[in-house]
């Protein structure tokens, strides 16, 4: 009788409910090379930027012959900038280095030419430091290279015309066309609205006690008023515990119930992209300003690192009915600085940043 209860169950709540069980086509990639970190995500579209915190240099681009890449500059504090040092020399190009003063920092400017930012990659590559202030504390250019050397590779730029490290002489036209973002287009399941909420919720915490205890989520009087149930489709609720409000979030664990049977209900955890620190597929079992909207069948959560946002991640999933779908996923994992929310793109399909 046990086992004919789970199956039920497990029909009743969908065998993908779980975490989303998928190999990552063209796997994004995030990693540290000393100072800099690089960032190149499923449609091949790299970040390098550095770690210093009072200088911040980041290099974009997007896969693809005829894209164009963007080298930009800020410098925070008190000191305006100049122009460029490398080393402690002056460096003349024709990225333009024009502070404009915001508060108590300066955006100092960049370029968006490739001529220019290859000039500015072949110089730096030999040197050790760089500043936008002759006498300031200069940065450290150590990882750069191995940075920029990764997106050439990932990107199919190595000895091209259009590389930023490894030029060479091959045509543009050899570079590798920019992977197709998915679209998820399909239908939204039909809203049907939840009518016993308060039942659908006391029963989630009620029937997954000990999994919330053990996960250090045991939500009072407060946290039990901010936990929701919304509508999946018109069997299933998705049920949204939350597990108490911090210094400016709140977290909570979701789970998927069944309308009719409250009791039958799972917790929902859906895979990222990217790897934990011990090399393990992440997963995503807490879920930060967690909001999900069953106009559009969207799931979304962002959590910050630190209050002031310079590091954190956040993401979002479509429904289908059965299945979440990752749609976008941005992240960056250390806190060094940098404007709020500024978060490189690991995962993004069509329509999302």
């Amino acid at each position: 009788m046990q086992n004919k209860k789970v199956l039920l169950a497990l029909v009743l709540l969908g065998l993908n409910s779980g975490a989303q069980a998928e190999e990552w086509v063209n796997a994004p990639v995030q990693k540290v090379f000393k100072n800099w970190q690089v960032t190149c995500n499923n449609l091949n579209d790299c970040e390098v930027r550095n770690t210093d915190e009072t200088l911040r240099i980041i290099l974009k681009r997007k896969a693809g012959a005829d894209s164009q890449p963007s080298l930009s500059f800020q410098q925070w504090g008190d000191r305006k900038p100049e122009g460029i040092w490398l080393d402690g020399k002056p460096w003349h190009s024709a990225i333009e280095i024009s502070p404009s003063k915001t508060s108590d920092d300066y955006s100092a400017g960049g370029s968006d030419k490739l001529a220019d930012i290859q000039q500015w990659v072949q110089a730096s590559k030999n040197a050790l430091t760089v500043a936008l202030t002759p006498g300031s504390e200069a940065a450290s250019l150590g990882g750069l290279n191995a940075a920029l050397l990764l997106v050439d590779e990932r990107q199919g730029r190595l000895n091209n015309q259009t590389a930023l490290l490894k030029v060479g002489n091959n045509e543009p036209s050899m570079v590798p066309a920019r992977p197709v973002p998915a679209v998820l287009n399909f239908p939204v399941p039909a809203v049907v609205p939840v009518t016993n909420e308060a039942v659908l919720i006391d029963t989630a915490i009620a029937v997954n006690k000990k999994l919330l205890s053990d996960e250090s989520c045991e939500p009072d009087q407060a946290a039990r008023e901010r936990s929701e149930a919304l509508p999946l489709n018109d069997r299933q609720a998705l049920v949204i515990v939350n597990c108490g409000l911090g210094a400016y979030q709140s977290s909570s664990i979701l789970f998927i119930s069944s309308r009719d049977q409250p009791e039958e209900t799972q917790q929902l955890t859906l895979a990222l992209p990217d790897n934990d620190d011990q090399g393990k597929p992440r997963v995503m079992s807490w879920f930060t300003e967690a909001t999900y909207d069953p106009q559009t069948a969207e799931l979304y959560y962002s959590g910050r690192g630190r209050g002031i946002a310079d590091c954190g991640d956040n993401g979002s999933w479509k429904y289908d009915g059965k299945t979440f779908h990752l749609a976008a996923y941005n992240s960056q994992p250390s806190c060094d600085g940098g404007e709020p929310g500024d978060w490189p793109s690991v995962w993004a399909t069509a329509g999302t940043p």
